[in-house]
């Protein structure tokens, strides 16, 4: 699913990428593995709420948003944008013992960012499932990742019904 993001929303991804970056730009735990990382990701992020029909979440979080991107009705999704999709889903081996509880209900969703105006959501996976496939290092990809092929993803349109059903009972 192809989704081509507004020049109104391109302009509020670059204005909040600046502003992440400035705020973060000296954290130890902070890893920038592109000039662009935090316009790629939010782009992710802001094609999925506009093709889900979500509200993107803009909110300056020092301590980071914990992997939740979007949470309808108990239902949490964490957006993951790559560059090079052709590598899978990278999920990063590493959580907090408080993170454990909340990744059972966490949908992971796989982006590929093209351009400043086109992002394809490929296909998204429940953390919990993700963490079971095989860890490595994958060069300039950060830390020891979990590495979903593309092909066990599953396909949007499940998500879609899982996230109409969650606005339902918050409804």
């Amino acid at each position: 699913m192809t989704v081509n993001i507004p020049a109104d929303w391109q302009d509020t991804v670059n204005c909040f990428a600046a502003r992440r970056h400035n705020k973060h730009r000296h954290d130890s735990s902070h890893r920038v593995l592109t000039a662009d990382y935090w316009q790629k990701g939010l782009s992710g992020e802001v094609a999925f709420g506009l093709a889900m029909g979500l509200t993107v979440d803009l909110a300056d979080r020092p301590q980071g948003d914990g992997g939740i991107d979007f949470e309808v009705g108990g239902l949490c999704i964490d957006v993951k944008t790559s560059s090079n999709p052709g590598l899978g889903m990278l999920v990063p081996t590493s959580y907090g013992k408080a993170d454990e509880q909340r990744r059972a209900t966490t949908a992971l969703v796989l982006a590929h960012y093209q351009a400043a105006d086109t992002v394809t959501l490929i296909g998204w996976m429940y953390d919990t499932t993700a963490r079971n496939y095989p860890s490595k290092y994958v060069t300039g990809r950060g830390p020891l990742n979990h590495v979903v092929p593309l092909n066990h993803l599953e396909a949007l349109q499940t998500l879609k019904g899982q996230i109409q059903e969650a606005k339902q009972r918050v409804v």
